[in-house]
């Protein structure tokens, strides 16, 4: 049968059970504790790192892409004002070669009624003379 008095055993049982208690405690418990905690503090630390750097990584990232859309946005003013300094360096050399067509084309025009008022006027000379030689053979004398 069983007997669940305390006897003589008793507090020899609780002596090895608190020395037991002390060892365990001092010796296992209580450094594999702290190490767990440490573990837990550093591991809290390092995801607060990771989770600033991310954070920092993706403000840099948008400030990355806020430089290259800007630089984008420059870029096609300056390509717009290169075409348009273009376009009008090309519309002014069309202007200068119109004037000078015209103007060359407005000289040959002058030149062109010079000769033929030089023409005309050479044209009833030779029509004078030739109708006096004309009448002068007719009338066999000089006119």
């Amino acid at each position: 049968m069983i007997d669940l008095k305390p006897n003589e055993t008793a507090l020899f049982q609780w002596v090895i059970f608190m020395i037991a208690f002390l060892i365990l405690n001092y010796g296992i418990f209580r450094p594999v504790l702290r190490i767990l905690e440490q573990r837990k503090t550093k591991t809290i630390g390092e995801k607060e790192t990771a989770q600033k750097l991310n954070e920092k990584s993706q403000e840099m990232r948008s400030v990355y892409e806020k430089k290259m859309e800007e630089a984008r946005l420059e870029g096609i003013r300056k390509k717009d004002a290169l075409r348009n300094s273009g376009e009008k360096f090309v519309e002014d050399l069309l202007k200068k070669a119109r004037l000078e067509t015209e103007k060359s084309m407005e000289n040959s025009r002058v030149e062109i009624d010079r000769q033929a008022k030089e023409a005309a006027l050479q044209l009833r000379q030779q029509a004078r003379e030739l109708g006096r030689e004309i009448a002068e053979k007719i009338l066999e004398r000089n006119v």
